[in-house]
């Protein structure tokens, strides 16, 4: 009797996870099935975080809807090709643990098709973007130029300096994998850098563009050195600090008490 009834648990369990009953349970596991690649798939998660900057960054300009179905179809496209590479990735895996030239192949065929994908969304983003970058960038690069030219690499130096000191403070004694030390030489020129297009242009679309690259690139030296968030913060807090300082040193224009902002 009760060996009847484990089968009979069984073959529910096994209908359960075969076909879904309702619609309701289908969306259900469908969204699982997202969250849970968004919280695996580290290049899904930056796909999601440049489709969501490049629809942010569209509606500052004047877009057909013919247009932004254009821009919205790509964006899917990429992140439906990449979900579709995790999900080969985890059968190849599912299936075989030993290195075959089969499994190989189809992994490498799924992550061509994530390239094939992209590159077209690349070709699409600049069809679509590059006219109305014109006028922008022009204005853009009118505010970098006006700016005295030197300061960028005053700006550089005085960071990898800063870096260069620090490092030998705070790396243990013994320790020569400076790599992971505090603190972060990418980090701080990243965010010197978004905090002097920031300051230069007065504009806060340009400066948040800037700011979610700077956060990407902070996010890809906390998985690939494991470095923590404390050192991550304070070491985009020293970079941003930089510039303000050599700002008001300099006495350049604009003063941080004077600025005044701009969308674009």
């Amino acid at each position: 009797m009760d060996e009847k009834l484990k089968d009979k648990n069984l073959d529910e369990n096994l209908d359960n996870v075969h076909k879904n009953k309702t619609w309701f349970s289908a969306t259900k596991n469908a969204l699982n099935g997202i969250i849970h690649a968004f919280k695996t798939e580290r290049n899904l998660r930056i796909d999601y975080l440049i489709g969501a900057l490049v629809f942010f960054i569209s509606l500052f300009f004047d877009f057909t809807k013919v247009e932004l179905i254009c821009l919205v179809i790509t964006i899917g496209f990429v992140i439906f090709a990449e979900m579709i590479n995790s999900v080969v990735e985890y059968v190849v895996n599912l299936i075989t643990t030993e290195y075959n030239l089969d499994a190989k192949a189809a992994k490498d065929i799924a992550a061509g098709g994530v390239l094939i994908a992209s590159t077209i969304s690349v070709i699409v983003a600049y069809l679509l973007f590059i006219d109305k970058l014109k006028v922008a960038s022009t204005e853009l690069l009118h505010a970098v130029l006006s700016t005295r030219s030197h300061i960028t690499v005053v700006i550089l130096f005085v960071v990898v300096l800063l870096v260069a000191i620090l490092k030998g403070i705070f790396t243990k004694r013994g320790e020569r994998n400076y790599v992971k030390s505090f603190p972060s030489a990418r980090v701080m020129i990243s965010f010197a850098l978004a905090t002097y297009l920031l300051v230069i242009t007065e504009s806060l679309l340009v400066g948040g563009v800037a700011f979610v690259l700077s956060v990407m690139v902070s996010s890809m030296k906390r998985e690939n050195d494991k470095t923590t968030m404390i050192q991550v913060v304070l070491s985009a807090a020293l970079g941003i600090l930089v510039v303000l300082a050599l700002y008001q040193l300099t006495k350049l224009t604009p003063h941080v008490a004077n600025w005044t902002f701009k969308l674009w």
